[in-house]
């Protein structure tokens, strides 16, 4: 009697344990799957609390570091940049090239001003007596004007994913969170980024890559936001100026 109830007992038990196997991995990919989604979604929200961040700004003023590294080799430059959203930026209407105004004032390794108003970027060379002038229409590669202008959204362009721990050209300060950037459509310059934020939101490391493995890293410190007022005309008209000698090169392109 003992073995004729002991077959049935064991067929159940090879017949039991693969359902419990199937049940246990499926609850196992459900948890992973839930979780997967929760840290996407956390990521998801922190950009677009940048994004918010930086939409209430009017102007940033700061000092920057930048680096920069094309074939192995890596050059280093710094100096002054503003920032300025003129209203329509503000309120995120379509691009019209008067978007907003990004100068940068770099003093070194050389003296070289670039003024990007979203309808031409002029690069000033005072050692070689140079201005060089031309269009902006495309500006997909230009992070740091859309960005600090409003004239996209990094929701809309970037997908977002944690931060690549190796992808730095020098080791960023503690205490910042990096996100990594891919665009969602193919740019014709721009094949990846990332920036570090700190605790309120404002990005204080921006690194972009492009399709020739170049890469640019900038830091920002200092930084000092909306002391330009839309209504002070004088200082943005001086953030358009450029005070050039009378016999500076002038090459359109």
């Amino acid at each position: 009697m003992f073995k004729s109830y002991l077959v049935p007992l064991l067929c159940c038990c090879f017949f039991l344990f693969p359902f419990v196997g199937q049940a246990m991995a499926s609850t196992s990919t459900t948890v992973a799957t839930e979780v997967l989604a929760t840290a996407q979604h956390e990521l998801d929200s922190l950009l677009v609390q940048v994004e918010k961040k930086y939409a209430r700004l009017q102007s940033l003023e700061c000092s920057f570091l930048q680096r920069s590294q094309s074939s192995g080799r890596i050059r280093e430059g710094n100096g002054q940049a503003f920032f300025f959203r003129s209203g329509e930026a503000t309120k995120k209407q379509p691009s019209t090239g008067h978007g907003g105004i990004i100068r940068w004032e770099y003093l070194q390794p050389e003296a070289q001003i670039i003024i990007n108003d979203g309808q031409e970027i002029q690069i000033y060379t005072p050692s070689d007596k140079q201005l060089l002038i031309t269009s902006a229409a495309d500006l997909d590669s230009d992070m740091t004007y859309a960005l600090f202008t409003g004239q996209s959204s990094l929701t809309d362009t970037f997908l977002v994913s944690p931060g690549d721990n190796s992808l730095y050209l020098s080791l960023p300060p503690s205490g910042l969170t990096v996100l990594h950037l891919v665009p969602r459509e193919p740019q014709s310059q721009l094949k990846q980024a990332q920036i570090w934020v700190n605790k309120d939101l404002y990005i204080e490391r921006l690194l972009i890559e492009d399709y020739f493995n170049a890469i640019t890293e900038l830091s920002f410190t200092d930084m000092r936001f909306d002391t330009i007022k839309t209504t002070d005309s004088a200082q943005i008209k001086k953030l358009r100026t450029l005070n050039i000698p009378e016999d500076t090169e002038i090459i359109r392109q």
